[in-house]
């Protein structure tokens, strides 16, 4: 999962099979998974030029999503190996 240079977003793992966009969010460490997504958006957060405004504008509260982190904000480490690079 490629790590970013974002104020909000850690970093992002994309599985271009199951359209599965996840973002591990600073500071919190909450992990969101985001179904549907299509591969150009995808491509299109990893290069823009805000990605903090790309993901508010075109991912977040538009594709549907599932919470990844455990209850109490403890992050699922069963997570940590996608978070890793392609």
């Amino acid at each position: 999962m490629p790590y970013l240079q974002s104020v909000v977003i850690e970093a992002v793992a994309y599985d271009e099979k199951t359209r599965l966009l996840t973002a591990r969010f600073r500071g919190s460490g909450k992990v969101v998974t985001y179904e549907e997504v299509p591969p150009e958006i995808y491509d299109s957060l990893i290069f823009a030029d805000s990605i903090s405004a790309f993901f508010r504008n075109y991912i977040e509260n538009i594709y549907p999503l599932r919470e990844a982190s455990r209850p109490g904000g403890k992050r699922d480490t069963s997570l940590s190996a996608s978070f890793s690079r392609f």
